[in-house]
């Protein structure tokens, strides 16, 4: 077995107790345990899509200092893989989530090495969404990346891509739900079979948040569209924004709902096409 680690860029030696720590995990069962990284060979492409899976869509919190919440200290993580870029062989892929924990000093420890699927392997473009076998702890900041496996014809030598930027994001079962969405027009939801587009730019819309079913109480939301570079804060539940959107473009929009507390609790993310 090959003894290293990625690291962004490269591969380090890992250490004896990398590996106890994989085995009191459970997770020697998804590590391939004949496998090794061949040295020299093209490495496969950058996954994309990575985050965890909030609802119907997916949620990657880029900023250290703002991290997303969930509810399940075993969340979902999804990534899309992407294989060689020549294309020369059949792509043989897996996605390895890397998850660590952020400690009081700033410093980063590894919690949670995991590949998906499991046993086999998947093909170049394949979205793999894996629900994190390790049990994470409320009151810390993680982050999770991911990185794309090519495995060879021999099915046991491998090239690692390098790695996505980090998501960050804290566990808080009790903060408040996803929020719904209700679009006013003329933007309508993208579903898998329908993502037409409406408006334009510069044409308004309109957009509901509402707490969950079941979700109290309620007090505000922030929202952000990917167009935006920060989240915007509203008051009252439930609550109307209007927006404009510069660009005829793919738009994403994110929202949190806000308890008495002042937290924020897990985001809701649904997409539409400007035409």
């Amino acid at each position: 077995m090959d003894t290293r680690t990625r690291t962004r860029g490269g591969f380090e030696r890992k250490t004896g107790r990398r590996w106890a720590a994989l085995a009191a995990g459970c997770l020697l069962a998804v590590v391939p345990l004949a496998a090794a990284h061949a040295d020299g060979g093209p490495a496969p492409a950058v996954p994309t899509e990575q985050g965890i899976v909030q609802g119907s869509g997916v949620v990657c919190a880029g900023d250290e200092s703002a991290p997303g919440v969930v509810a399940s200290p075993r969340p979902q993580l999804t990534a899309r893989v992407h294989g060689v870029a020549d294309g020369a062989q059949p792509p043989r892929l897996r996605a390895d989530f890397d998850v660590a924990s952020r400690n009081a000093d700033g410093t980063w420890t590894p919690v949670a090495d995991q590949l998906a699927p499991s046993a086999g392997f998947v093909g170049d473009g394949v979205v793999e969404t894996t629900t994190l076998m390790t049990t994470l702890s409320t009151d810390t900041v993680y982050r999770i990346s991911a990185a794309t496996w090519a495995y060879a014809a021999d099915q046991t030598q491998y090239t690692v891509s390098d790695a996505t930027a980090y998501c960050y994001f804290t566990v808080d079962p009790t903060a408040p739900l996803a929020p719904g969405i209700t679009y006013g027009g003329p933007y309508t939801e993208c579903t898998a079979n329908d993502c037409g587009p409406h408006g334009g730019a510069g044409v308004p819309g309109t957009f509901t948040f509402a707490p969950a079913d079941g979700d109290s109480p309620v007090v505000g939301y922030r929202y952000k569209f990917a167009t935006d570079s920060a989240w915007t804060i509203v008051t009252g539940s439930p609550a109307t924004i209007v927006f404009t959107p510069p660009y005829a473009t793919f738009e994403q929009l994110q929202v949190s709902a806000r308890d008495v507390l002042g937290r924020y609790g897990a985001t809701t993310t649904t997409e539409f096409m400007v035409g």
